[in-house]
């Protein structure tokens, strides 16, 4: 080869890559909330299955012994699973995000709270309630105690 032909080598401009790493940032600024967004409706979803399964053993502590107290010794303080416990402590139990408590029990009715972890990734994402007649409650500021619940547990 002469001076005059010169091969140009192949590559990408300064441009072109700064175009694709705008496309890359966007993308990620749409992908990351949605992201969250799905894990903490699993967890939501997750719990509610929990609350269900708590729920369904109750009513067979009920239909056994024609009452619920005496399902749990201490309703605000579930026992832990391994002790044979009629519901979860924790929900989910391997990673926990909300603490059940089982409240208000009556020799005919209970009210079962999922409130999340203060310091969890759920925090803020409201207390699920189930009431022995089937109603279903979700408070949206982690504040059953002073605010009126939203019927049902649908967003």
């Amino acid at each position: 080869m002469n001076g005059s032909q010169q091969v140009r080598a192949r590559g990408f401009t300064l441009t072109e890559l700064l175009i694709a790493l705008a496309i890359v940032a966007i993308l990620t600024s749409v992908a990351f909330p949605l992201y969250n967004n799905y894990t903490i409706r699993s967890h939501r979803a997750q719990l509610m299955s929990d609350l269900g399964t708590c729920a369904q053993a109750l009513e067979r502590f009920y239909t056994v012994n024609f009452s619920y107290l005496g399902a749990v010794e201490d309703a605000d303080n579930l026992p832990s699973p391994p002790d044979d416990a009629i519901c979860p402590q924790q929900s989910p139990q391997q990673n926990p995000r909300y603490d059940i408590v089982l409240s208000a029990v009556t020799a005919n009715d209970f009210v079962l709270r999922g409130i999340p972890i203060a310091s969890g990734a759920q925090a803020g994402n409201g207390v699920l309630e189930l009431r022995a007649n089937g109603q279903r409650f979700w408070y949206r500021n982690d504040d059953a105690a002073t605010t009126a619940p939203q019927e049902g547990w649908d967003e």
